[in-house]
């Protein structure tokens, strides 16, 4: 029996499912051995299946009820990273949690036998509650209650932050809701903790869920940033409007709110697009906050905070976009600032620009003189018919031309007006210089999409080789296994005839001696007058003649009718060598004679005959058929060498194609880990252009907004009235 180490295949849900009807076979643990499975409508163990592993429900002797996770494939220094967990959680004391979210768990190396190996399980503490979307589904209406869950959600996370821990996975199945309204935590294979800093991470948690920028060598404390707000959001929109989790939540869909495509693509998103309308402002705000956060590295992701949002969600009518970029000020509470470079742009203030005209100079009031005259003296002329209306058109028209070119120009000579176009040319001049860097960002985007979607398509071609391998190796061992039974099965059946030819073999030795010892007191019975009644020297001379000297020169005697008028019968002598053998002299009596003699001579040499073998040749029967057993025994016994010489070729063979592949894929994810470090230099020297853009934009809008309250009808009104 061998124990599961390096790249031994794992076995299937289904293989466990097996393993698992006898409990007292399969398991060392104390607590496990001869615990019961839950079963399903079959009576088979019930496995709730994942992509990694299975877990299965045992209840043992003493009443405490166990999860069981057993393991589907191979995961590098598993069981250090357990360990390392281990340690870290058991220190936290339970006092300073927010709530009970911790689980208690035991990684067990050899924890369970599987077709003849040993291989490792997580035994977990069973948990009494429902994931998160369960409990969403039966509470959602309860706005209280899921205000309640949200703040208890935002204390969890405060709980793993102080600790620096990231579970990896946070996502509806991984968070459970007990029945006091607190959670509880499960699926700790991809959890970070201090002691593993400069490992890669073993998975990138729940695509719903999950930054598209995340990457295998993200592993650290920051983790669950953008999990936490995709997460807090979806509670607090429910909170606020119960009806967003029908609208937006699909029956026994894979997120909350929001999923992936939401993340890659805010833009075209109509679920982020509802909540960004939303009518409540912290819907809105938390909303903006995730499309802003969509494509930060993880680093740069603020983290949620416990505190909760002071204000009320205040309803106002209409929907209404909050300023894109901007963070609204209840969130400052809830982000808590990190050390990354890099951190997230908000647009700044509009700056001391002008706002309104503030002092008339002399121009403004001649023109303020001049506007009057402009409209009225053309009307003049016309009411006192002095010249045509035509005349009059032409006159209007120039009159106003020439007011719009001098208030144009008069405007134009404003210290105010100076300078809103030159900040808004300055402004326009930093937006084309953003606009590279902004292509350059994109294009930096597309090349790690291109490149995340090109390891995603090799590891995936690397997860089909492995089991290729996995498979090929499970044929060829399944294929010696089969082998090896049948030629077993043919040699047990040689091996249970040969008992009878044993005894068969004996009865026809005895019975072969038997004949010799009466062949051979036939032969000393010789033909004699006096023995036989009628017949007489010469007729015993005749016999002699013959060959027919002893009862063992005939075995019997054949009677012949000769037919015709005296139906004459002939005794013919049936001779040991098969003649018959007409005799002058001896008829149907004689014959019978002769016969009886025989008869008498064979039963007396019968009854003397030995009834068992001499013990030297039951020694050699009994030898042979020893021989002839021990040759089978040792051919069974070479069956399951050889069995074992294929199995173990097979093995041999699967663990140097894994470690093949393994060392690819090393090479490979050495080569990745340089390419997003380069990503990663790159993006540090780009910085934020989205950002730095949106910022122009909104400076550039704010500058806008100063110069439509310096227009010309504004100007006009100013001229005329000073105000």
């Amino acid at each position: 029996m061998s124990t599961a180490q390096g790249p031994l295949p794992f076995p299937s849900g289904r293989e466990y499912q097996e393993a698992l009807q006898n409990t007292t076979v399969c398991f060392l643990d104390r607590d496990l051995r001869g615990a019961l499975p839950q079963t399903n409508k079959l009576g088979l163990p019930r496995p709730i299946s994942g992509q990694f592993a299975s877990v299965f429900s045992l209840t043992n002797a003493l009443g405490r009820r166990y999860a069981l996770k057993c393991f589907t494939s191979h995961v590098r220094d598993q069981q250090d990273r357990y360990e390392a967990i281990s340690d870290k959680l058991s220190v936290i004391a339970p006092h300073s949690l927010s709530q009970p979210w911790r689980i208690g768990f035991e990684y067990v190396p050899d924890g369970i036998l599987v077709n003849g190996s040993r291989f490792p399980v997580l035994k977990m503490d069973w948990v009494e509650a429902v994931t998160l979307s369960n409990w969403l589904d039966h509470h959602y209406t309860d706005s209280a209650a899921v205000r309640a869950l949200a703040e208890r959600f935002a204390e969890l996370t405060t709980d793993l932050g102080t600790h620096d821990i990231a579970h990896g996975d946070l996502q509806h199945g991984n968070l459970l809701v007990a029945r006091d309204g607190t959670f509880r935590l499960v699926d700790y294979d991809g959890m970070f903790v201090p002691a593993l800093l400069g490992r890669h991470s073993t998975e990138r948690g729940h695509r719903n869920y999950q930054s598209p920028a995340r990457g295998d060598d993200d592993f650290d404390g920051t983790l669950d940033h953008f999990s936490n707000w995709v997460i807090y959001l979806a509670l607090r929109a429910v909170a606020a409007d119960p009806s967003l989790w029908t609208r937006l939540h699909e029956p026994d869909g894979e997120y909350l709110l929001l999923a992936e495509d939401d993340f890659k693509n805010p833009a075209g998103s109509v679920r982020l697009s509802t909540l960004l309308s939303h009518t409540d402002s912290t819907v809105r705000d938390l909303a903006e906050q995730i499309k802003v956060l969509a494509w930060q590295p993880l680093p740069h992701v603020p983290r949620l905070s416990v505190t909760a949002a002071t204000t009320t969600a205040a309803h106002i009518p209409g929907p209404r976009t909050a300023a894109a970029g901007r963070r609204p000020d209840w969130l400052d509470s809830h982000v808590t600032a990190t050390t990354a470079p890099g951190p997230v742009t908000f647009a700044p203030s509009p700056g001391s620009l002008p706002r309104r005209y503030t002092y008339r100079r002399m121009a403004d009031v001649l023109l303020g003189l001049l506007l009057p005259l402009a409209v009225l003296a053309p009307a003049a002329l016309a009411l006192v018919e002095l010249v045509s209306p035509l005349v009059t058109a032409v006159s209007y028209g120039g009159t106003l031309g020439v007011t719009a070119l001098t208030t144009r120009r008069t405007r134009g000579t404003r210290q105010e007006t100076r300078a809103v176009r030159a900040h808004l040319s300055q402004l326009r001049e930093k937006r084309r210089a953003t606009l590279g860097p902004v292509r350059t960002a994109d294009q930096l985007r597309r090349e790690q999409q291109e490149f995340d979607a090109s390891e995603a398509d090799r590891k995936s071609q690397l997860t089909a080789a492995q089991t290729k391998l996995e498979r090929t190796h499970q044929k060829a061992v399944k294929t010696a296994e089969k082998k090896k039974v049948q030629d077993q099965q043919a040699i047990d059946r040689e091996i249970t005839s040969l008992a009878g030819q044993r005894r068969t073999g004996l009865d026809r030795a005895l019975a072969n001696h038997r004949k010799e010892f009466i062949d051979g007191e036939l032969r000393k019975a010789r033909l004699h007058e006096k023995e036989l009644t009628g017949i007489g020297r010469s007729l015993v001379q005749a016999l002699a003649a013959q060959g027919v000297r002893t009862a063992a020169d005939f075995t019997g005697i054949t009677l012949v009718s000769a037919g015709g008028r005296y139906n004459n019968v002939t005794g013919l002598i049936n001779a040991a060598d098969g003649r018959r053998l007409d005799i002058k002299g001896i008829g149907e009596n004689r014959a019978r004679t002769l016969e009886a003699w025989r008869i008498r001579q064979h039963a007396r040499a019968s009854s003397r005959a030995p009834s068992s073998l001499p013990t030297a040749r039951r020694q050699s029967i009994e030898a042979d058929f020893t021989r002839r057993q021990s040759d089978l025994s040792r051919r069974r016994l070479e069956t399951e060498t050889t069995a074992r010489t294929a199995s173990e070729h097979a093995d041999k063979k699967l663990r140097s194609e894994l470690a093949r592949l393994t060392g690819e894929d090393q090479l490979a994810a050495r080569h990745a880990s340089q390419q997003r470090q380069q990503f990663a230099q790159r993006a540090r020297q780009l910085g934020d252009p989205h950002a730095r853009l949106a910022a122009v934009e909104a400076e550039i809008a704010a500058a806008r907004r100063s110069a439509r309250a310096l227009s010309s009808l504004r100007y006009l009104r100013f001229a005329l009235t000073g105000r």
